[in-house]
């Protein structure tokens, strides 16, 4: 395990200098730095317990202040995360698209090679259903010690991961045995296509054929996950074995609704952010919960790679054809791998339950103001004055950009300072996409008009943008960020 995240780590390096834009020289080596230490401790394999300790109190913060129905929430693809892509979306510094790349993928393909993976749609629905359901077995587990403080019972935490993980397991089987067969149909050409995507993820985004998947007799959410199968074949095929131990750092036991405060915060909450605000919220003692958790939960999560990883090489046996793929060997590892998950989730629910029942008033007021700092309450919003809904909207670019005169050099995203007249992707320092680049050539420069369109969809404004942020569907949403930007920037 040494030797591999040795190699993870090396990958960040090389794949960061690949996909870096020429800036100014001391710009570039600073964001290569960030970039690897970022990655390195966020999505590689490794675990320190620096790393540990912004996970875990990130998502303490995150279970803590939200509510049960924010536990529910996962990005599509995170069930089955074994294909590398991951590593694909980090290391090309965001410029991979899930979605972009599913539909391209699917566009290249033949009807029969389109027929396997909505045939593995269709059979893997049934387990991936009970998966949902297992999953939220397991939320309440833990949200009731969280509000009554009875122990959890181990012996059931046990018998759920694995459940838990033998379904997780059986649809990732499903998925590998498709793009086998999918990797095995693959012509020169499509070979050479989809090669020259991984070298450049966002050129997948110049394809206009590929703006819709379609797949006769499949409903939307069907075929939603026919576009994410062709994502995750797409990474497995023109990726390295070590790409696919990389995984989020909040994994494993994603079970702590921190997911959900990413997607409400438009991708703008920074993990590292809230864990260093959440800390400084806590007594010595309620921070002595996180490290002691830390102490008990590391052995358990390097057991869980460890699993992690003979899993990932019998999912590789199904591409080798010969013959070395083992059924119950790849079960029986991913019960152990299940039981190992849910402990470590079982030691975070009783730390966080010691730190709920010690919180004084004050520090129940600070952490949920911190909240506000990232999640925008929709019917808040829309009853306050444009002034105040700019106010308020402009909180979803400030973990990113900063706030109005608060730009920090170490952040994603340039200052938005100034930003009106100022010619499109001129920032010092930062990588823009090809797509934005083109948008700042000749004479473009951000006007209201075109940071309009922008904020409407940024992906559509900016095929291959690395900005996460989804966008603003209500038009006076928009009117009142953009009011804002031009009257405190």
């Amino acid at each position: 395990m040494k030797h591999l995240s040795a190699t993870l780590l090396h990958t960040v390096v090389v794949i960061s200098i690949l996909y870096s834009e020429p800036t100014n020289a001391q710009g570039r080596v600073r964001k290569q730095l960030e970039r690897q230490a970022w990655a390195a401790g966020e999505y590689s394999g490794s675990r320190s317990s620096k790393d540990l300790q912004s996970a875990l109190a990130s998502k303490g913060f995150a279970w803590l202040s939200g509510s049960p129905a924010d536990n529910e929430k996962l990005s599509i693809g995170k069930n089955s995360q074994f294909f590398g892509f991951v590593a694909l979306r980090y290391l090309s510094d965001r410029a991979a698209n899930r979605g972009t790349l599913g539909r391209a993928f699917f566009a290249i393909a033949n009807s029969s090679q389109r027929n396997l993976l909505a045939n593995a749609v269709l059979a893997e629905e049934k387990p991936l259903k009970e998966w949902w359901e297992t999953r939220k077995r397991i939320l309440r587990l833990f949200e009731h010690h969280l509000y009554t403080g009875i122990p959890i019972d181990d012996a059931e935490v046990a018998n759920l991961g694995g459940q838990f993980s033998t379904l997780g397991a059986r649809v990732a089987i499903t998925e590998a045995r498709a793009f086998a067969a999918l990797e095995d149909s693959l012509t020169r050409a499509q070979w050479a296509q989809i090669s020259t995507w991984r070298e450049n993820p966002e050129t997948a985004g110049h394809e206009r054929r590929q703006n819709r998947v379609t797949v006769p007799g499949l409903n939307r959410d069907q075929i939603k996950q026919v576009e994410n199968l062709f994502a995750k074949a797409f990474s497995w095929f023109t990726g390295r074995p070590e790409d696919n131990e990389i995984i989020p750092l909040g994994q494993p036991a994603q079970f702590f609704g921190f997911v959900s405060i990413r997607h409400k915060s438009g991708h703008a909450a920074s993990r590292g952010r809230i864990a260093r605000s959440f800390l400084a919220i806590l007594n010595s003692e309620q921070r002595s919960e996180i490290n002691k958790a830390i102490a008990a939960q590391m052995p358990v999560v390097r057991r869980f790679l460890e699993k992690r990883h003979e899993f990932l090489e019998q999912l590789a046996s199904l591409r080798a054809k010969s013959g070395g793929f083992n059924s119950k060997r790849a079960i029986d590892i991913a019960v152990a791998m299940g039981a190992y998950e849910l402990e470590a989730g079982s030691i975070e629910a009783t730390a966080y339950r010691r730190i709920r029942e010690t919180m004084s008033d004050a520090q129940t007021s600070q952490m949920m103001q911190l909240r506000g700092d990232y999640v925008i309450d929709r019917t808040q919003v829309e009853s306050l004055s444009l002034d105040q809904r700019g106010a308020q909207l402009a909180i979803l670019c400030a973990g990113c950009h900063g706030a109005a005169g608060q730009h920090r050099s170490h952040m994603l995203g340039p200052t938005l300072d100034g930003i009106f007249d100022r010619p499109i992707a001129s920032s010092l320092g930062f990588d823009y996409s090809q797509s934005l680049l083109r948008q700042g050539g000749g004479s473009g420069r951000w006007t209201p008009e075109k940071m309009d369109q922008f904020l409407a969809a940024p992906k559509r404004f900016a095929p291959g943008t690395k900005m996460e942020f989804q966008g603003l569907l209500n038009a006076e949403d928009r009117q009142a960020l953009i009011r804002y930007l031009q009257q405190h920037r």
